[in-house]
């Protein structure tokens, strides 16, 4: 119920658990470089450069598409793990939703939904 005693009723729509998997691959469109420029920093022998430096140098001896070496590997992962953590999620809130008639689901169960949505997406890694 939501506050001052009236309920509320949510209609189910279609799933579109797949769409959060897109969102990730959009997002790491732009974090990647980042990562790609941590893991080099994260790997020198010595400490020569820092980011900024590190950033002119992968520019500099691979180019711009160095920036994205790796990057099929990240849309991968986030099709893989995105969607599945997703796709369970709205999975279990539209199963609540039918059993319910309709009405939102509290927060704690929310909550709940998320972390089996976690669980289930690392158990399928492992």
């Amino acid at each position: 119920m939501a506050s001052g005693g009236k309920k509320v009723t949510v209609r189910v729509k279609p799933q579109r658990w797949y769409l959060g998997g897109f969102a990730g691959c959009m997002a790491v469109c732009f974090t990647h470089p980042l990562d790609l420029v941590k893991v080099h920093l994260q790997t020198q022998q010595k400490v020569q450069k820092g980011m900024v430096g590190m950033f002119g140098h992968v520019l500099k001896t691979h180019g711009v598409r160095g920036l994205y070496n790796g990057l099929t590997a990240s849309w991968t992962r986030q099709l893989t793990y995105t969607t599945t953590r997703v796709g369970v999620y709205e999975f279990a809130k539209n199963k609540i939703l039918k059993d319910t008639g309709g009405q939102l689901p509290p927060f704690y169960l929310k909550v709940t939904l998320s972390a089996l949505g976690g669980t289930v997406r690392y158990m399928c890694v492992v």
